[in-house]
């Protein structure tokens, strides 16, 4: 569901256009060294962007990149860098789909997928995020090693999920249906806490890119 579109959301893209990366020509295949940073990771989906601030946090020295298409949760999530601030991150309001023109080959360590919507419907499934067409991008913009870090609240995709990414060119290193019945490091975003608030389990998976 798209959120309502809030007065000073054009202001906010305005303010950070130091942060926002809209024009892919000369970034393309040089991701670290236009950010100073070894190790790179990309949140697809990062809604009001509270695990992409804390993963800037959580995991240093990486670099962290949100990527989110709805404009007003992409404006909500700019406007806290002034409260988290900048350090390490950049943000794209565009599409998984567009990957491959953002990014070089092997240029993204870790792709992260919170709460990732289920599109339960047979019909929808190629909009899946963990859908083959997508992983097929994946495979191509992560490193040598690069991972796949999933969580989700909903059994039916976390299923899919785990047949689809292992049977093509992942090997499924970590798996947890409750991910959080124990402290665990990893950052929790807003729709993560509300869930856990309500008691349901977070299921989490974690697959590395097949050695070619």
């Amino acid at each position: 569901m798209r959120l309502r579109k809030k007065k000073w959301s054009n202001d906010v893209y305005e303010d950070y256009q130091d942060v926002i990366v809209d024009e892919f020509e000369h970034i393309k295949g040089n991701w670290k060294e236009t950010m100073r940073v070894d190790r790179l990771r990309l949140e697809i989906g990062s809604g009001k962007g509270d695990y992409w601030h804390h993963c800037a946090d959580v995991y240093q020295p990486d670099g962290i990149i949100g990527m989110e298409r709805d404009f007003t949760a992409g404006a909500i999530a700019l406007k806290k860098l002034e409260t988290y601030g900048k350090d390490r991150k950049r943000f794209i309001h565009n599409d998984a789909k567009s990957l491959i023109e953002m990014f070089g080959e092997g240029e993204i360590d870790v792709i992260h997928l919170n709460f990732s919507d289920p599109w339960p419907k047979t019909r929808h499934e190629k909009r899946r995020l963990t859908h083959p067409s997508k992983l097929e991008l994946y495979k191509t913009v992560l490193s040598q090693n690069g991972e796949i870090w999933m969580k989700t609240d909903n059994v039916g995709l976390f299923n899919y999920s785990v047949v689809t990414v292992t049977q093509n060119g992942f090997d499924l290193i970590e798996l947890d249906v409750d991910f959080r019945s124990q402290e665990k490091e990893d950052p929790t975003s807003e729709y993560e806490r509300k869930f856990m608030e309500k008691g349901q389990p977070i299921f989490r998976a974690i697959w590395r890119k097949k050695d070619a």
